[in-house]
């Protein structure tokens, strides 16, 4: 009777197959730590600060060669470094900035709001960045007949301002004996004032300060007695308590160091004098 022999060299090419496989599988045990080590030890992606805000002129946002600057958003900027997250900026008309930020399409806007407001529309301000408020810009030939703050809220002129601003909120509600002329464009403001289509335009202090202390700026000049009194805040939904609370520690620091006065400064260098 025959048996059937297994040769040698018949068992060999299983057996390399069965040593191979498991030196791959071993491989792989030893392989899937490494990898979730070097994952764990990859540095994690900072968090971004989404700022909304409305390049509606300098000093505070405007854009210059394609470029937005100003001093909005150098706070900005240097806030996402304080708080140690990357700065994305959307520019939008001013007057969608409150819904984009109730909406969550953006983190936080520089705004004057005031408390009340904020609170119907669920939002909450960080402490003071600086004091503001609206002024008056005119032709610098009308400083007689809109020298006082009493002239200019009592007028019947026309009076020029930003659509879905303090300024337009101003003038709807303190100047009612005014002819109002609303500008969807800050720029577009001040080019009527000049040609004579309006004869005042209300804005915001920074933006009357920019054009005074423009020194080919011969025509216009401002009237530097604030109408009205208001806070500069950045400006976040209420239910951010977290990023509010944090926002205001980066504040603090930067007023016990200085720097917030030298950012502000940067952009703000109009002085008020009163001659004696």
């Amino acid at each position: 009777m025959r048996h059937a022999v297994a040769r040698p060299d018949a068992v060999r090419p299983d057996r390399a197959r069965r040593r191979w496989l498991g030196g791959l599988l071993a491989g792989l045990a030893l392989g899937a730590p490494l990898a979730a080590a070097q994952t764990a030890g990859a540095a994690p992606e900072r968090p971004t600060l989404r700022l909304g805000v409305a390049a509606s002129g300098p000093p505070l946002a405007y854009f210059r060669r394609g470029v937005l600057r100003g001093l909005s958003i150098d706070l900005a900027q240097a806030l996402a470094d304080g708080l140690d997250r990357d700065l994305q900026i959307q520019e939008m008309p001013e007057a969608r900035l409150v819904d984009a930020l109730r909406g969550g399409r953006i983190d936080l806007m520089l705004s004057t709001l005031p408390e009340a407001d904020l609170r119907a529309l669920g939002l909450a301000a960080s402490a003071p960045l600086f004091q503001t408020g609206q002024m008056a810009l005119i032709r610098a030939a009308d400083v007689a007949r809109f020298g006082r703050p009493v002239d200019i809220i009592t007028t019947a002129a026309r009076v020029g301002y930003q659509q879905g601003t303090a300024g337009a909120r101003f003038v709807q509600s303190r100047m009612p004996r005014s002819e109002r002329v609303p500008f969807a464009d800050v720029a577009d403001g001040i080019a009527a004032l000049r040609v004579g289509e309006v004869d005042l335009f209300i804005h915001a202090a920074p933006t009357v300060w920019a054009v005074a202390a423009d020194r080919a700026e011969e025509q216009l000049i401002g009237i530097f007695q604030p109408l009205t009194d208001e806070r500069a805040a950045w400006v976040v939904r209420a239910e951010e308590r977290l990023l509010l609370s944090a926002i205001d520690m980066v504040l603090r620091r930067w007023r016990e160091s200085g720097r917030l006065t030298q950012m502000v400064n940067r952009w703000m260098r109009t002085r008020v004098e009163v001659a004696p």
